[in-house]
């Protein structure tokens, strides 16, 4: 089994989405729904995509920025 879900938007609330600070989709999902509109709010917020090591320590070897966009699109459509 994957330690994570091809799309993040159908992943499990508490699937991590920033592995280098360690912030949950969860995480990520609250500060949006309170008001984070784009990763600087994200950033601020939660303290995901601050450390800068993701494509090292994730398995989806990239930046967590990524993920946090589909999240942050898919919220803003609803």
């Amino acid at each position: 089994m994957k330690p994570f879900t091809e799309n993040i938007l159908e992943a499990p609330p508490d699937e991590i989405v920033c592995w280098c600070s360690f912030v949950s989709k969860r995480t990520v999902m609250e500060a949006i729904r309170a008001g984070a509109n784009d990763m600087e709010a994200i950033r601020h917020m939660t303290g995901a995509c601050t450390i800068g090591r993701c494509p090292e320590l994730s398995p989806r070897k990239q930046c967590c920025s990524m993920e946090i966009k589909k999240l942050l699109a898919a919220e803003h459509k609803k």
